[in-house]
């Protein structure tokens, strides 16, 4: 979602019109600890940004960045400009990846207080529970899914 607000906004100190899009998507590829946390794969209010280029909309996912990637064994996304950018429904093994659920639309500002009402309850433990934990993603990532 931060990801995503930051590429709006740099988008828009250029002038090239963007917007933010939301959708419930599942991941197959996640962490062991966050996935207890979470106790479920479906991400809620994933977030990326549409860009408005040669008249028309184009969706960009800027979630992961490369190390992300290599991490979880996954392409990085590329973005030509002309065609939607968003995660691959498979793995370089061909195992599920990401696969999107449910669209919430596209949106001027950021709709904080319904996508985290959403979390909230699509998450409990992790908002009971959750204490801030220095931690690397990308390390767990990688640990989890070496072979």
């Amino acid at each position: 979602m931060a990801k995503a607000v930051l590429l709006a906004a740099c988008l828009r100190s250029q002038q090239i019109p963007a917007r933010l899009g939301f959708a419930d998507v599942k991941n197959h590829l996640n962490t062991e600890r966050l996935k207890a946390l979470m106790q479920t794969d479906l991400f809620v209010w994933h977030g990326f940004t549409e860009i408005y280029l040669d008249g028309k909309w184009v969706k960009a996912t800027p979630a992961f960045n490369l190390s992300l990637c290599e991490a979880f064994n996954v392409k990085p996304l590329e973005f030509d400009g002309t065609r939607d950018s968003i995660f691959h429904p498979f793995d370089n093994l061909g195992n599920r990846h990401m696969e999107y659920v449910t669209d919430h639309g596209s949106f001027d500002d950021l709709p904080w207080d319904r996508a985290l009402a959403a979390m909230k309850q699509a998450y409990p433990k992790y908002f009971e529970t959750y204490e801030r934990k220095a931690g690397d993603f990308n390390a767990e990532a990688a640990r989890e899914n070496k072979g």
